[in-house]
């Protein structure tokens, strides 16, 4: 999700007039970071929630009831606090603010840092329903699909509208104050 406004020219624009404004500018746009990051949070806490909690789903075959066993026991896990791939997405949500380079604006993304190199793709791929395929426990010979589920898309889309009017709010307020 991002927030930009005029292509960022609003946020550009603020970077600008923070810069102008010296040591004020500097304290004043800590102060919109953290408001803009707050607004920001309801969405991200509903994002990590929803990451934790999704139930990924793939076909089943030869040994289902075992791997359904060793699952239900990694996601009981994951959801408390530990390994596995829904909670290393669900630490890798982030809000971020910037006024000047090249993303100028507020956005929340996945950082897939955490993960290993050959699954840097899946956060994209687990939003999705369409899914991707993977070897069966390394196996090349076998494959399967699996299916993820949109936990990054919805809560964004029910609060979209809301957060994006209360951080232009923020962000007027704050290019009045600093003109």
């Amino acid at each position: 999700m991002g927030i930009e406004g005029n292509g960022g020219i609003d946020f550009r624009q603020l970077g600008a007039k923070f810069r102008a404004a010296g040591k004020d500018g500097a304290a004043v746009r800590k102060v919109l970071t953290k408001t803009i990051r707050a607004k920001l949070a309801r969405i991200v806490a509903e994002q990590k929630r929803e990451a934790l909690n999704m139930q990924v789903k793939g076909t089943r075959g030869k040994g289902a009831a075992r791997r359904e066993q060793f699952h239900t026991h990694r996601a009981k896990r994951a959801r408390r606090g530990g390994y596995g791939l829904r909670n290393a997405v669900s630490r890798g949500i982030v809000s971020k603010v910037t006024y000047s380079g090249y993303k100028v604006g507020a956005r929340i993304s996945v950082s897939s840092a955490q993960l290993p190199q050959s699954q840097r793709r899946l956060p994209r791929r687990l939003n999705s329903r369409r899914g991707w395929r993977h070897p069966v426990w390394g196996n090349r010979d076998r494959w399967v699909q699996q299916h993820g589920e949109p936990y990054f898309d919805n809560p964004i889309n029910r609060h979209r509208d809301e957060v994006r009017r209360e951080v232009y709010a923020a962000v007027n307020e704050v290019m009045r104050t600093l003109q």
